[in-house]
C-alpha cells in the first residue's frame, strides 16, 4: 500500500470518529455526587475539630444505616471494608458510636429527607462558647446537674472527628437515590460481601492544618523563597453598626442605648448555616426596629435629642466564642470604637440583647404571639427589688408596647450570648451597674431551638411561608393591619408576630429617647418583614436585597440560594454582612438628589454615602450614619499573644483546595487474584524464557569478529557493530 493510501485511510478515520461523543473511561467508572457539603477543620488555641481525608481522599463501601444493629455490625463485623456509612439525618445520632469506633469506617455521608425530619439536630456543645463565658455561668458540658441551655447538643461542632462526613441537602435528594440503586444492585448480601464488586464512594475533604491555632499560625508565616505556605485563616468578617443620630468626635457626651443581636450561624458543613431560630429572626426584628425608629424620629431631628441616641449593632463569629462582640468590647476599652467617634465604656447606659427568639416560633402556630423572656444578669442585688430603676422601666415600656408581659429574669447565670463579651472585658462598668444589660430570648432554662448551629436549623423550624405579596408602585411596603384586614395575612403568622415585637421595640426606644410614649401609628410592616426573611432563609437573589446591592453591580446575583450566615475567614468577607449593611442603609438612610459621582464626594461629618441600586434599580444615593468594623479577635492583633490563655477567641479555619464526592462500582477481589495471579505468571515465564537465551545465545546469536581484523577508516565503528 502506497503512502498516499495510507494518509487517505487515517483521514477516513479520524472522520467517522469525530462524528460521536466518546465518554472518557474515567467518566464511565465514576459518577460525582452533586450538591454535597463537607465537614471541614476548624482550630482554636488548645486542639483541633472537625474533618479531613488523606490527600488522596477515603474510600469505603457504601452501606445504608437504618438502626443500631448496622452501626454494631459496621463496627464489628464488616468483611469487606473500609465502609462508607450513609444514613439520614434523623438516625444521625448513630454517627456518635461511629466516631467512637472509628477502624472500620472510611467516612459517613448523611442526608436530610424531608418526610423523616428530626426530632432534634444541634451539634454545638450542651454549653455554646462555655469557656468565653463571664463571671456566674452556671453551664458545664462536662459536668451533671446545673443550667445546661442546648439540651440536645451533641458537641461534634467542637470535636474532632476521625473520618470525613459529608452532607446532602434535601434539594438533592436524586443523589441518594442514585446511591441507593447502586447499593441495591451490587451490596443486597451485606454477609457474603468478601470478593464481589462492590458500590462504593470516595470522599475528598483535605485539610491542610493541624494540631492547632498556635501551630497553624506559625506554619503560614513561614516563607518559601517563592511564596508564603498559608495553611489556615483567623475567623473573622465584619461587625455592621448604625446610629439613629449621626455621631462625630465634637458631639458632646450622649447617653447610649446599645441594641445589638447576631448575624452568623454555624453548622458542621462548608455553605450550609441557615440560621433562622439561631440568628436570623433576631437579625431581622433588630433592622425593621431600627427602620420604624428612624420613621418614628427622623435624623432631621437629632438637634432636639442631642443627649441621647440609639446605637444599633450585628456582630458577627458569635458562634465561636464571641468573636464580633469581644472586638467591639475589647475596641471601647481602648477608646476606639466607633472609629469615627469612639465611646467610653460610661456612655453606654443601657444594652440590649435580641438573643435568640425563634425556636418557639413553631410551638405556637395558632397563638397570636410567642412568649418571651428578659434576662438581666445583674451582680448588684440592691437593685433588683428597685421597681424604679432604668433597666426595669425600659422592660415595663417594652411589655406595654407589646401587648404581652415580658417577665425579667434576674440570675447571674446567662445564656450564651454577646452580653457575656461585655460583661468580661468591661467589668468595671457591667458590675457596677454603670452599664445595664437585657437579654431577649423565648426560652428560660434551655433552648426552645432544638436545631441550633445545625444545617436543619431553616425557615420550617420558624413556621415561615413565604407570601410573596408585590410592593405598591414598586416601593411601598403594605400596612400589617391591611394585610391582615385583606387576608393576605393572619395574625398568627411569623411574620406578624415578629413584625409586632419590632413595633414594640422601637416604640419603646422612642419613649427612651423622647420621653413620652408613642402615640402614632407607624408601625413595622409584615410585608417588610415577609421579605426580609424570604431573603435570608430562602433566596438572597431577591427584591430587598437586590435593591440593597451596590449600583455598579450589573445584573442578578447568581444563585438561588440563602447566604449562609458562617462567619468566614477574614480573607475573604462574606455577603451576609453586607446585605445586612446595605438593608440598614437603605430602609433607614436619606436619599439624596445626586447622580453616582456627586455621591462619592466627602459626606457631612457622621454619615457615609452609598450608590445602591435602589427600588427601581436605576441607582440612587443615600446617606446614612451605617458602616462596618472588623469583627476580628482582639487575640490575633496582640503582639505575642498567648493562644493558650483562653482570654479571646482563638479559632481559625483550614485552608484546603478541594472537596468533592463521588459513586463508583470497586472491583471484584476474584479480580484482584487473578490479575496478581496473571502478573505473577508473566514474570516466572519472563525469568525462566531469560535463563534460557542466556543458556542458549551460542545457538541463537553471531560470533562477534575476529580480534585481527584492524579498519582504520572511519565506518570502524559501523562495521563492527553490523557485524558483516
Amino acid at each position: 500500500m502506497s503512502l498516499k493510501h495510507i494518509y487517505l485511510l487515517v483521514t477516513i478515520i479520524l472522520l467517522i470518529f469525530k462524528g460521536y461523543s466518546c465518554e472518557r473511561l474515567h467518566e464511565l467508572i465514576y459518577s460525582s455526587i452533586e450538591g454535597s457539603a463537607a465537614c471541614f477543620r476548624r482550630l482554636n488555641g488548645t486542639h483541633q475539630t472537625g474533618c479531613s481525608t488523606s490527600d488522596k481522599g477515603a474510600v469505603g463501601v457504601v452501606h445504608f444505616v437504618q438502626d443500631h444493629d448496622d452501626v454494631l455490625w459496621l463496627a464489628t463485623n464488616a468483611s469487606a471494608g473500609p465502609y462508607m456509612a450513609v444514613v439520614s439525618t434523623s438516625k444521625f445520632g448513630l454517627v456518635e458510636f461511629l466516631i467512637d469506633h472509628p477502624t472500620n469506617i472510611a467516612g459517613v455521608l448523611t442526608y436530610e429527607n424531608a418526610s423523616d425530619i428530626p426530632s432534634f439536630f444541634t451539634h454545638d456543645t450542651r454549653c455554646p462558647n462555655e469557656f468565653s463565658s463571664a463571671d456566674g455561668n452556671q453551664c458545664s458540658s462536662s459536668k451533671e446537674g446545673g443550667v445546661v441551655w442546648n439540651e440536645k447538643g451533641t458537641g461534634l461542632l467542637k470535636r474532632e472527628i476521625p473520618f470525613p462526613i459529608f452532607f446532602i441537602p434535601e434539594s438533592r435528594y436524586e443523589e441518594i437515590e442514585k446511591i441507593s440503586h447502586c447499593f441495591g444492585r451490587f451490596n443486597y448480601d451485606k454477609n457474603n460481601q468478601r470478593g464481589r464488586s462492590l458500590c462504593s464512594i470516595q470522599l475528598n475533604s483535605f485539610m491542610f492544618a493541624a494540631i492547632n491555632t498556635e501551630v497553624c499560625m506559625r506554619r503560614s508565616a513561614t516563607s518559601t523563597i517563592v511564596t508564603t505556605t498559608k495553611v489556615c485563616d483567623p475567623l473573622g468578617d465584619q461587625n455592621v453598626y448604625y446610629s439613629l443620630f449621626p455621631r462625630t468626635k465634637e458631639s458632646k457626651k450622649q447617653s447610649i442605648t446599645l441594641v445589638t443581636a447576631r448575624i452568623d450561624s454555624a453548622s458542621l458543613f462548608d455553605g450550609v448555616s441557615p440560621g433562622a431560630a439561631s440568628s436570623v429572626v433576631g437579625l431581622v426584628t433588630l433592622i425593621s426596629a431600627a427602620a420604624a425608629l428612624a420613621q418614628l424620629i427622623p435624623v432631621s431631628k437629632s438637634n432636639l435629642y442631642a443627649e441621647t441616641n440609639i446605637l444599633w449593632t450585628l456582630f458577627n463569629g458569635e458562634a465561636f466564642d464571641y468573636i464580633g462582640s469581644q472586638r467591639v468590647a475589647y475596641d471601647i476599652k481602648r477608646g476606639v470604637w466607633p472609629p469615627n467617634a469612639p465611646l467610653a465604656p460610661t456612655d453606654v447606659k443601657l444594652h440590649v440583647e435580641i438573643g435568640q427568639i425563634g425556636g418557639s416560633l413553631s410551638d405556637y402556630v395558632n397563638e397570636n404571639t410567642w412568649p418571651l423572656n428578659a434576662f438581666v444578669p445583674t451582680l448588684a442585688p440592691s437593685t433588683i427589688n428597685d421597681g424604679d430603676n432604668d433597666i426595669q422601666i425600659f422592660l415595663k415600656q417594652l411589655s406595654n408596647a407589646y401587648n404581652m408581659t415580658i417577665p425579667g429574669i434576674f440570675n447571674g447565670s446567662l445564656p450564651p450570648s454577646s452580653i457575656h463579651s461585655f460583661r468580661r472585658i468591661l467589668s468595671n462598668v457591667t458590675e457596677s451597674g454603670e452599664m445595664l444589660e437585657m437579654l431577649l430570648v423565648d426560652h428560660k432554662e434551655t433552648f426552645t431551638n432544638v436545631f441550633y448551629n445545625s444545617a436543619l436549623d431553616d425557615s420550617d423550624k420558624i413556621a415561615y411561608v413565604y407570601k410573596n405579596i408585590s410592593m405598591i408602585n414598586n416601593v411601598t411596603f403594605i400596612s400589617t393591619a391591611e394585610l391582615i384586614a385583606d387576608g393576605l395575612m393572619k395574625e398568627t403568622d411569623t411574620q406578624v408576630k415578629i413584625s409586632r415585637l419590632a413595633t414594640a421595640l422601637a416604640h419603646a426606644l422612642y419613649q427612651r429617647v423622647v420621653g413620652e410614649a408613642y402615640t402614632g401609628n407607624i408601625t413595622v410592616s409584615a410585608h417588610l418583614v415577609d421579605e426580609m426573611l424570604y431573603c435570608f432563609l430562602k433566596n438572597e437573589t431577591c427584591k430587598l436585597l437586590s435593591a440593597a446591592e451596590f449600583g455598579g453591580n450589573e445584573g442578578p446575583r447568581e444563585g438561588a440560594g440563602p447566604a449562609p450566615l458562617y462567619v468566614g475567614v477574614t480573607s475573604w468577607n462574606t455577603v451576609a454582612p453586607v446585605f445586612a449593611g446595605h438593608l440598614l442603609a437603605l430602609l433607614t438612610g436619606t436619599q439624596l438628589s445626586l447622580n453616582k459621582s456627586q455621591c462619592e464626594t466627602k459626606p457631612e461629618s457622621g454619615y457615609t454615602r452609598l450608590w445602591l441600586k435602589g427600588w427601581n434599580h436605576n441607582g440612587v444615593c443615600i446617606e446614612t450614619t451605617m458602616n462596618f468594623s472588623q469583627a476580628l479577635s482582639p487575640a490575633f492583633i496582640i503582639s505575642d499573644y498567648d493562644f493558650k490563655s483562653g482570654t479571646y477567641s482563638t479559632w481559625t479555619e483550614s485552608v484546603w483546595q478541594t472537596m468533592w464526592a463521588r459513586v463508583f462500582v470497586s472491583a471484584s477481589g476474584g479480580s484482584a487474584c487473578v490479575a496478581a495471579a496473571t502478573g505473577a505468571v508473566s514474570t516466572l515465564i519472563a525469568a525462566l524464557l531469560t535463563f534460557w537465551l542466556r543458556r542458549h545465545s551460542s545457538l541463537i546469536f553471531v560470533d562477534p569478529p575476529s580480534a585481527t581484523i584492524v579498519v582504520d577508516d572511519a565506518a570502524s565503528g559501523i562495521l563492527r557493530s553490523v557485524n558483516c
